[in-house]
């Protein structure tokens, strides 16, 4: 039977579902595997973003969904780009339905004005995978590589208050401050502030990647999605004696998988590096989202091997490489 890629009915929760599906079964045998909460893709995936084009496709078998892309680009930066995601289940790989997936969606990102598609494809600590070996050979070429790391929580919780203390004494300055979802208003200019400048500070190897702009419209746009998805949010902000944010990071758990957190950025402004913030953040951070999710397990994130003084604070903290993220990208 002939496959046929269709749209994706986003107001079809049947669909929906299978979509879902399609991507968490394919990822099924990756370590720590990192497929988003259902709770979480039944609240986004029917969602339009205002900063962001969104497109969903599907490969169907019949009436059997064998694939899945999820893709689009920003609205209000990086005009330039889009990113996609595309899923095969394992007994339907070798079919060509990760190429027409590519194609339909290299196809759309021309269409709606951008040049350059990215994604993400894994792979062994020391070995390549098939899709990277996709990637590849569709012309898409490894423009930075990540780490992907797991920190075991009941391991390592005993070593957070000496790292705390053997910190302190390097900002007596500064107040950590730890938020439990949505920002205080005097917070927000300053995370935003921080998320302006993150691309040109963090490592972003040969990707063709501009700064993102953000405002307070769309953190609160952000936070709302996040609370309606069960997304929990826990961010600590280091404060400058001038009441500047010198530093953030932040980390999340889905509250239907209360076991598992996600740590996302981290960042130290520069004119404030030099007083172990982006460890003692971190510590407080993993701190706080224990405390409020006592049954977390495990955390993972992702950092650029380049990146060596962040590679350096999680390695204090216990995290261990456990594959490898291969960002990539094609110019159209």
């Amino acid at each position: 039977m002939s496959i046929e890629i269709r749209e994706l009915d986003r107001t079809d929760m049947a669909q929906v579902r299978a979509f879902w599906q399609v991507e968490h079964d394919a990822v099924a045998d990756r370590p720590y595997n990192t497929f988003v909460a259902w709770r979480a893709a039944e609240t986004y995936i029917p969602m339009d973003f205002p900063d962001r084009l969104r497109y969903f496709t599907a490969a169907w078998d019949g009436d059997t969904m064998v694939g899945a892309m999820a893709g689009g680009g920003p609205l209000t930066d990086n005009l330039h780009l889009a990113h996609c995601e595309v899923a095969v289940l394992a007994e339907h790989r070798r079919r060509g339905i990760g190429t027409l997936l590519a194609d339909d969606f290299e196809r759309w990102a021309a269409a709606n004005g951008r040049r350059v598609v990215s994604g993400e494809v894994f792979a062994p600590v020391d070995g390549l995978s098939r899709a990277l070996e996709f990637a590849e050979a569709r012309g898409y070429q490894v423009v930075l590589e990540d780490g992907m790391k797991v920190v075991d929580i009941p391991a390592t919780r005993d070593r957070w208050d000496a790292l705390a203390a053997e910190c302190a004494p390097h900002h007596a300055d500064y107040e950590l401050r730890t938020i439990h979802g949505a920002f205080p208003d005097d917070l927000v200019d300053g995370y935003c502030a921080i998320q302006n400048m993150f691309m040109s500070e963090a490592p972003t190897g040969d990707a063709d990647i501009e700064d993102e702009v953000w405002d307070a419209e769309r953190v609160r746009g952000n936070q709302e999605r996040a609370i309606k998805a069960g997304r929990r949010d826990v961010t600590t902000f280091a404060i400058a004696p001038d009441g500047e944010v010198a530093a953030m990071t932040e980390m999340f758990v889905n509250e239907s998988l209360p076991h598992r957190g996600f740590q996302s950025g981290t960042l130290v402004v520069p004119a404030h590096r030099g007083h172990r913030l982006g460890l003692a953040v971190k510590v407080a951070n993993q701190q706080a989202l224990h405390a409020q999710f006592p049954e977390l397990a495990f955390i993972i994130t992702g950092n650029a091997d380049v990146n060596v003084h962040m590679n350096a604070i999680n390695d204090r903290l216990g995290f261990r490489v456990v594959e490898r993220c291969l960002e990539v990208e094609k110019t159209l």
